[in-house]
């Protein structure tokens, strides 16, 4: 209790660090209802600095083409400002971030796909706020509503979503290698294209927490290839045909006090190495609630050199192992080690973050005498305590 207490503490600390930093005086430029774009472009170009405010001063207006967020700026309205994106050429964003930090606040965001660009064959594709991979864009306090066939509400890379609500035809949050939290935040995700096209569908990885919100979604509510953090206090509802809850293959983390369901498929395809405690799973009826990706130990290779047996022993599968006991056989004496955690293997285009090892080697000093036996076979996890893929990689035999 006092772990995610801690966790709920220090991201209310941080949200409200960044409201107070984004609240400081800056420069203002105002947009009106006949504000023309190009004054919006002009400004942003020729006078807005790091810290300014672009402020919607009207109830509604209409963007006719991409705006470029270059600066680090934060766009913000005190009325709640429409904005309603009607496309007239191929620029297929409604807002393309490339400023170092960004926020948004108080908007409603209309991408209504208007436009000429055509993928992959029926309907528009598009995204309402996309950023640059060195951007950071903070979204709160905001309604996106993304009317496409094919698109997303959001693609970034950097960024926490606090307090809003994203509806999406297609995908609500598309990103490649997401840092960012979903707080208080409610995701709708109507159609997609695929099972592929999801409500919260980072590409690669997501490095984040959902507290306190809601993802309802046609296909599956979150999947991702590696995933660590939380999901506390959270609800995940996925109504479509084989589409599953929660789908993470590559995971470390923790789901607390939240509800996850799947009316035609599992509620959780999840590693091993994520916690589950406190939780409600629902799945369809004659498939089982959750399945989990295992660990799967492997002695890659032994040898010896003086009187020390080196083994390399690395994680083949899905998920983290818990530490266990390595046993070397010589004759019918045993000698054995403690083999720590190894995280699973990640192929090499998921593998960007540093914490992706799956490889460790276990030393044994041997005494003179059994050095020289003919046949020694190492067996890791020796006494069968981690369920595992295959246990047919954990023995090896070898030859001095």
């Amino acid at each position: 209790m006092f772990y995610y207490r801690k966790i709920l503490i220090i991201l209310f600390f941080l949200v409200s660090l960044f409201m107070m930093i984004s609240s400081v005086s800056s420069a203002n430029y105002y947009v009106n209802e006949g504000t023309n774009q190009k004054n919006i472009v002009d400004w942003m170009k020729n006078e807005a600095n790091s810290g300014d405010n672009l402020i919607f001063n009207s109830s509604s207006y209409n963007l006719n083409d991409r705006l470029n967020i270059t600066k680090s700026i934060k766009i913000q309205s005190y009325k709640n400002t429409n904005i309603n994106f009607i496309q007239e050429d191929d620029m297929w964003e409604m807002f393309y971030v490339t400023g170092k930090n960004v926020v948004f606040s108080g908007l409603t965001l209309n991408h209504n796909g208007n436009g000429k660009m055509k993928f992959p064959s029926d309907g528009e594709f598009g995204t309402t706020i996309s950023g640059d991979y060195k951007s950071r864009v903070d979204i709160k306090n905001t309604v996106i509503n993304t009317n496409l066939i094919h698109g997303s509400s959001i693609g970034i890379r950097e960024g926490n979503i606090v307090n809003c609500t994203i509806n999406s035809k297609s995908q609500g949050i598309i990103a490649f290698n997401w840092k960012g939290n979903i707080i208080n935040s409610k995701i709708n995700a109507k159609e997609g294209i695929t099972n592929r096209i999801i409500s919260l569908h980072t590409v690669d990885n997501w490095f984040g927490n959902m507290i306190n919100s809601t993802i309802i979604s046609e296909l599956n509510g979150v999947e991702v290839t590696v995933w660590k953090g939380n999901i506390i206090n959270s609800t995940i509802s996925v109504n479509g045909s084989k589409s599953d809850g929660i789908s993470i293959k590559y995971g470390e983390g923790h789901i607390h006090r939240s509800k996850i369901s799947s009316k035609k498929g599992y509620a959780v395809k999840i590693s091993d190495a994520v916690k589950i405690t406190n939780s409600s799973l629902f799945a369809r009826k004659g498939l089982s609630k959750s399945i989990r990706y295992l660990p799967d130990l492997k002695v890659n290779k032994a040898v010896i050199s003086g009187r020390t047996c080196y083994i390399a022993i690395s994680n083949i599968g899905n998920s983290t192992s818990k530490p266990t006991q390595i046993g070397l056989k010589i004759g019918k004496v045993l000698f054995k080690a403690h083999v720590k955690s190894i995280r699973p293997f990640i192929p090499q285009e998921h593998s960007e973050e540093p914490w992706v090892k799956n490889k460790v080697t276990v030393k044994i000093t041997l005494a003179k005498k059994y050095i020289n036996y003919s046949w020694k076979t190492v067996k890791v996890d020796y006494y069968n305590k981690i369920k595992e893929i295959n246990k047919k990689n954990n023995v090896f035999k070898f030859r001095r």
